[in-house]
């Protein structure tokens, strides 16, 4: 598989680590918890698939 990363916006705000921290309650059903657990407890460096209201909430850091 080949995939091309393309830049359409900078952040404007970060959204790391130590910011994603705190959610940790896997069954809260918050985005910010989805995004914890996709980009920080699962294996770096693959594809994820985001639900629709984590992907709303990452919309409004660029």
């Amino acid at each position: 598989m080949s995939v091309v990363i393309r830049c359409t916006a900078l952040v404007r705000q970060r959204l790391g680590r130590s910011e994603l921290r705190p959610f940790s309650h896997w069954d809260d059903g918050r985005p910010e918890t989805e995004i914890n657990f996709k980009f920080y407890r699962q294996a770096i460096n693959k594809i994820v698939g985001l639900s629709d209201k984590a992907a709303a909430f990452l919309h409004g850091f660029f």
